[in-house]
């Protein structure tokens, strides 16, 4: 019964170009989903299609940030057809997309890479991107939590391959993943930008929050854009190592 409904004309709309599109896209730990939309003159939001997948294994271990992007980047690939070459309006509940993926507003340059690529992709279209308070934004919010089991492959490992292939430093992946989750401040920093929640910071927190939107998760270890964040038990033998080399 739900199903009919939903493909019903009181639910779904047929695409005009003439009427305003807006595109709202969420993600969840396990899934993205995507909603098209018309906005009628009586203001009323009318969906014109659904979409929604499955992350890979890869994919779920990106920070929330970063999935929250991918929504985005999902819902505009999916929905090409009907938005490029048009002006739409981009909602999101994660409201440091909003500064990031502005059009007026450049990508930090420090910004993980994948979210570089996906900042040219975007640029590629003519929309405004808005904030919409998770109420509000709950039709995008239940296909993300309830995704197609629809999973892409898995992509290449470049964007880890400067760990397991430089073998002439002192330090490894595993140490770095090892050392960050037992170190009492990268732990609790890991912990809420893989799942964007985090708790009362304390001052020695204040340097990783003001870079929040610059950090990502590879393989367990924080990044700062392109930089490793080294735990400091190996700090000093890395400075020892980079002494010695030079």
């Amino acid at each position: 019964d739900v199903k009919c409904v939903l493909t019903q004309s009181k639910v779904l709309t047929h695409y005009n170009p003439s009427l305003p599109i807006q595109l709202a896209c969420d993600a969840s730990p396990y899934g993205v989903g995507a909603v098209l939309s018309h906005v009628m003159p009586t203001g009323e939001e009318r969906p014109i299609a659904f979409a929604s997948r499955t992350l890979n294994s890869a994919e779920s271990n990106y920070a929330q940030i970063e999935r929250e992007a991918l929504a985005i980047v999902f819902g505009v690939k999916k929905f090409h057809q009907y938005l490029f070459g048009h002006r739409f309006t981009l909602l999101t509940d994660y409201r440091p997309l909003t500064s990031i993926f502005g059009p007026q507003n450049g990508i930090p340059s420090l910004a993980a890479n994948r979210m570089q690529r996906w900042a040219l992709l975007l640029s590629a279209h003519q929309y405004d991107i808005k904030y919409r308070r998770s109420e509000q934004h709950c039709n995008t919010d239940g296909l993300s939590r309830l995704p197609l089991p629809d999973t892409p492959p898995e992509g290449s490992q470049a964007d880890i391959f400067y760990f397991k292939e430089v073998q002439s430093v002192p330090v490894t992946a595993a140490q770095v993943k090892r050392f960050t989750r037992t170190d009492p401040v990268l732990s609790e920093v890991l912990a809420w930008i893989s799942h964007g929640k985090r708790g009362e910071m304390m001052d020695n927190f204040r340097p990783y929050l003001v870079r929040r939107n610059e950090l990502t998760v590879q393989s367990g270890c924080l990044l700062w854009g392109y930089r490793v964040v080294i735990p400091p038990p190996l700090r000093n033998l890395l400075l020892n190592f980079m002494q010695a080399t030079q």
